[in-house]
């Protein structure tokens, strides 16, 4: 087995044992699939979320749970209503979402950004 073989699968069992870690203490991810949360975050961009709703306040983006979304949706938190529910934004939205999302409906909210979309943007841009 050859050294590269070796460090590909070192990389993977570490990759493998960080995720797992990761998870157990209550963080997830989700690469972003849309235009919504533009220039804070871009289309590919990976993010991590601190599962729960817990002290989640104005200012802050939320992974939240949205039927016809799988992933769910990653908008922008610009008030918190007097029954907790929240009123939900994208950065490039002109107007804030229809329905206050439910406490329950939040997935998590992000804690850091991988910034992986840009890169692949600016791969693509180096292209052509």
């Amino acid at each position: 087995m050859g050294v590269r073989t070796v460090a590909v699968r070192v990389a993977i069992v570490t990759l493998a044992a960080a995720a797992a870690v990761w998870t157990a203490c209550g963080y997830g991810a989700v690469y972003v699939g849309g235009g919504s949360m533009a220039p804070a975050l871009a289309k590919g961009d990976f993010v991590v979320v601190r599962r729960g709703v817990c002290g989640v306040r104005e200012g802050d983006v939320v992974l939240v749970a949205k039927e016809g979304w799988p992933s769910g949706v990653l908008h922008r938190v610009v008030a918190v209503n007097t029954d907790d529910t929240l009123v939900l934004q994208g950065d490039a939205n002109p107007t804030a979402d229809r329905d206050p999302a439910r406490p329950e409906s939040v997935v998590g909210v992000v804690s850091c950004v991988v910034p992986t979309g840009r890169v692949l943007a600016a791969v693509e841009g180096a292209r052509r």
